[in-house]
């Protein structure tokens, strides 16, 4: 290729650049200015520039036939030729069409707000309504798009604030729109209903987003659905049926049965002196200080957490089935992991690939769980039985001295440890079946405790190394060498220079090294016995 065509083809690019910059800077100083419809429609006319040029290149070559003409196109020209093509009729069908449409026709379901963000301007109104009503109501709302927030007032009167955000070319455009749309409260069989017409307006409800707020009588009774936005709930007295599809949900202080069907976002619930039926999918949970009943009922995939829940929590899953009453402290569960705190009553849960922790439980324990460890441990002797059931996982139960049990353990090709030793108590740690059976003190509840391929230790609550001995006191050092060797040249009367019992210290660092000594082939031993790597170096022992 000549290099006057080379330099042809930069300018050409350049000057696509610099008018695509220009049309985008016009946008700054007049808003009016809609840069993507500008290129949406006029596109096709780069290719057209595109074309001119290589047919000036053509004609340039022919005037000089000593030069090698250039080729009509190369590779790198064709592929960028049909991206451009690609690209812009992608842009044109974006934009040009009602920007709502095309995801719809490709099967997409897609939030429309990000996408009217882009091409549209947004202009916000705001409406007040009122309407009168009894002590305690029942109020419907249904909104398609936007949060919905109710709060409790002592006057029986319905107010609701609505913010309507409205995306249209222009400002014109989104008034006539704001002064179609109408928004009223009206009574139907002793319900009252917030309603709009925003269903009868051509391509509105895709264009329009409704916050709600509303501020209703304490005994007010709600059926809330909320298509695309957050739900906030406050001070309620009375049944609550509720539907967030996609947004978060948030509650407190409400007073009565509350029924929440989630299709996606996280679940906060607080101080609800009532019960609470939750079901669906969504992320995160948490909920606290509930007096009455807590069911969980889908696929939750974050962090779910309760606490302080007065009656029964029951939580299933397709993964997990879990039950627990009375929970007085705090249960968090992940994918993985499930930890819990403080419970007065009965436990049970079967899962899979999910360690537990159980801490401070005084009832009965009834775990199955695949693929996964159990660490019990209580600070009350137990009362009532403990079963753990796992496949291939690690169990650690830790109970106080003075606790009283039968238990029955077995490892298959495993192994055991046991702290605690009694003329009923038998363990066996040698052969395929290694197991702790038998009675310890009094008897007591039955312990159950069966795993494959790993661990079961049996720990008594306090049990630790002895600590390191203390340094010998002076009458110690007195007593171990009654007469000390003095400096030839010191004043034993004025105390000016003395020197410590040579032998006595000797014996206390002796004391200490053989602490240490012993401390790490302990840690040594029993990081060859279950495989688990130390709690730190053995030389930080040294």
């Amino acid at each position: 290729m000549s290099v006057y065509g080379y330099r042809r083809g930069s300018i050409f690019w350049a000057l696509t650049l610099i008018a695509v910059g220009a049309i985008f800077l016009w946008q700054n100083f007049n808003p009016a200015i809609r840069p993507w419809q500008i290129i949406a429609k006029f596109w096709p006319i780069l290719i057209i520039f595109w074309g001119l040029s290589k047919l000036v290149d053509y004609l340039r070559a022919r005037a000089h036939p000593e030069t090698v003409p250039p080729p009509l196109f190369s590779a790198s020209e064709v592929i960028l030729l049909i991206l451009i093509l690609i690209m812009g009729t992608l842009i044109s069908k974006i934009v040009l069409r009602p920007w709502h449409q095309w995801p719809e026709a490709v099967g997409v379901d897609v939030d429309n707000e990000g996408f009217a963000s882009l091409f549209l301007n947004s202009y916000t109104y705001t409406q007040p309504v009122s309407h009168a009503a009894p002590p305690q109501p029942r109020v419907l709302v249904v909104n398609r798009r936007g949060d919905v927030e109710v709060h409790a007032s002592d006057q029986p009167i319905l107010e609701a604030v609505v913010k309507k955000t409205i995306w249209a070319p222009s400002e014109d455009e989104a008034r006539k729109i704001s002064d179609q749309l109408k928004i009223e409260f009206s009574e139907q069989a002793g319900r009252y209903l917030l309603q709009t017409n925003i269903d009868s307006l051509p391509d509105s409800r895709r264009s329009v987003r409704l916050d709600i707020a509303l501020r209703v009588p304490k005994g007010t009774s709600t059926e809330i659905t909320a298509e695309r936005g957050d739900l906030i709930l406050d001070g309620l007295k009375g049944e609550q049926a509720l539907t967030v599809r996609h947004g978060d949900t948030h509650m407190t202080n409400v007073e009565g049965l509350v029924r929440l069907n989630k299709a996606g976002g996280l679940t906060e619930v607080r101080d609800l002196k009532g019960s609470l039926e939750m079901e669906g999918r969504g992320g995160d949970i948490d909920v606290a200080a509930v007096t009455g009943t807590v069911t969980v009922n889908g696929e939750f995939g974050g962090s779910v957490q309760f606490r302080n829940v007065g009656q029964t929590l029951r939580y299933t899953s397709t993964r997990t089935d879990m039950t627990a009453q009375r929970l007085t402290g705090r249960l968090n569960m992940e994918v993985g992991s499930l930890d819990l705190t403080g419970i007065d009553g009965p436990f049970e849960i079967t899962t899979r690939q999910k360690d537990i922790t159980l801490n401070d439980f005084k009832h009965s324990v009834k775990i199955s769980n695949n693929n996964g460890g159990v660490r019990l441990r209580t600070a009350v002797p137990p009362t009532q039985p403990i079963t753990v059931d796992l496949k291939k996982g690690e169990i650690e139960l830790t109970l106080p001295a003075a606790s009283n049990f039968q238990i029955e353990a077995n490892s298959r090709h495993g192994e055991v440890e046991c702290d605690f030793t009694g003329p009923a108590l038998k363990v066996v740690k040698e052969g395929e079946n290694p197991s702790i059976t038998g009675t310890y003190g009094k008897g007591g509840p039955l312990i159950r405790l069966g795993t494959e391929y790993s661990a079961i230790r049996l720990m008594r609550q306090g049990a630790r190394p002895a600590g390191p001995p203390s340094p010998p006191s002076e009458g110690e050092a007195r007593a171990w060498n009654p007469a000390p060797h003095r400096h030839p040249h010191s004043d034993y009367r004025t105390g000016s220079v003395s020197c410590e019992p040579a032998s006595s210290l000797a014996k206390w660092i002796y004391a200490v090294c053989r602490f240490q000594a012993n401390l790490a082939r302990e840690l040594i031993s029993e990081g060859l016995n279950t495989g688990r790597a130390c709690p730190r170096p053995v030389r930080d022992y040294f």
